[in-house]
């Protein structure tokens, strides 16, 4: 993939600006996990089969094709690197080649001193900010995600004509699901299923169903393990 020097609008592979979903039509709620699981099962499909794509996850029995990222900076890997580990620059926002350095480096004590390290990705935990900078974070995997549902959706319309307003119209609503851990139902329910299972149920066209790789209940890293992802062994 080649680099360009200035990362602006046009100009650049990497630029990834977060604007949420934009172009949908109307602004559509949020939906509880297992509200969705339950009651909306095409949008339930398609953010599995879109939280699949971006995690680099492709199901070889689909008979549909699964579009691949928009760009680097949409991949699961690069979005919820930002949160924390591994301590790299976001491909979204990437400085110039003449400019660019590590944003973490064991070796500069800019991160190392004082002891511990200051840097702890680029998420602002334990500040008052953290609720302003979380927003527009869920709304760049809301992005990357509903993106990529639009275009599964496309290509299940353009191939089954059968299906022709039944896929499309739910990916325009579709908004990244949550759990309510403090819910009252979570005391006598405790987690639901759809979050801790290998596995999931979704609808597929014409009605069928097919059993996939949950996305929500784990990630599995494409290429390896990040180096600076080390074991942590306690005493017992």
């Amino acid at each position: 993939m080649q680099e360009h020097a200035h990362n602006t609008p046009g100009t650049s592979t990497y630029y990834y600006p977060v604007v949420g979903r934009k172009s949908t039509g109307a602004v559509f709620d949020r939906l509880p996990i297992t509200d969705m699981q339950k009651n909306d099962p095409y949008q339930f499909s398609l953010f599995i089969l879109s939280y699949s794509a971006v995690q680099g996850v492709r199901d070889p029995t689909l008979a549909f094709p699964i579009p691949a990222i928009e760009l680097p900076a949409a991949s699961y890997f690069q979005i919820a690197g930002i949160h924390g580990k591994p301590y790299h620059e976001y491909a979204g926002d990437r400085k110039p080649p003449l400019e660019r350095e590590a944003d973490y480096s064991e070796n500069s004590p800019k991160d190392t001193l004082p002891t511990p390290s200051r840097f702890g990705g680029y998420c602002n935990h334990g500040s008052v900010t953290f609720p302003t900078w979380h927003r527009p974070y869920v709304m760049l995997i809301e992005q990357a995600v509903g993106n990529t549902a639009d275009r599964i959706a496309a290509n299940i319309e353009k191939q089954y004509p059968s299906e022709v307003g039944k896929w499309v119209p739910e990916a325009k609503k579709l908004r990244f699901p949550y759990w309510d851990w403090a819910d009252p139902a979570t005391n006598p329910k405790g987690l639901p299923a759809v979050l801790y299972e290998d596995t999931v149920e979704i609808l597929l066209p014409g009605g069928k169903s097919a059993t996939v790789q949950n996305p929500i209940s784990y990630y599995t890293y494409q290429g390896g393990i990040p180096s600076d992802f080390a074991d942590v062994y306690t005493a017992s």
